[in-house]
């Protein structure tokens, strides 16, 4: 496989790696009030992106594509953007292939729109996966995710990653 097949491979698998237990991005991030929870969002979305690790590690693809706007993009390194969901599931299904195992997120920071419908994280990410001849390979990089709150419910409309040394 070429080195820009792994790029792809890897900033695909990485970008959303985050972490919780089969928790999804649902949920109203607003109080029984109305006013806007940014502490109740944060989790939300850092309970997604873990969810999302731990799909991609069980070779679900089928479980991350609830966390996809439908007409979202995907943005890795040396690939072509995956537009819309179909295309976004294509690339997991390709990615899953490669076995990724031993993922990590680390979440640096999530940051909300002043009225509360949209949010970003950004971080980085690892891992392992099977590189020519089923050889383990390292990856380690970079993500920014980009949300959107839809019917009280975080949807991602945009991801994009990139590789990094692995140190």
């Amino acid at each position: 496989m070429r080195a820009s097949a792994w790029t792809f491979l890897v900033g695909v698998g990485v970008f959303l790696i985050g972490c919780n237990k089969g928790t999804s991005a649902s949920g109203d991030s607003a109080s029984p009030g109305g006013a806007f929870d940014a502490d109740a969002s944060r989790a939300q979305i850092i309970a997604a992106d873990s969810a999302w690790v731990r799909a991609v590690q069980s070779k679900n693809v089928d479980s991350l594509m609830p966390y996809y706007a439908s007409d979202a993009v995907s943005m890795s390194e040396g690939a072509k953007a995956a537009d819309g969901t179909d295309a976004i599931r294509a690339a997991y299904v390709k990615m899953v292939k490669t076995n990724p195992r031993d993922m990590t997120l680390k979440v640096d920071a999530v940051t909300f729109s002043d009225d509360g419908t949209m949010a970003t994280d950004y971080g980085s990410f690892s891992g392992t996966a099977d590189g020519p001849g089923g050889k383990p390979v390292k990856f380690t990089g970079n993500y920014v995710n980009v949300w959107q709150r839809v019917n009280g419910r975080w949807v991602l409309i945009a991801e994009i990653s990139n590789s990094a040394p692995v140190s």
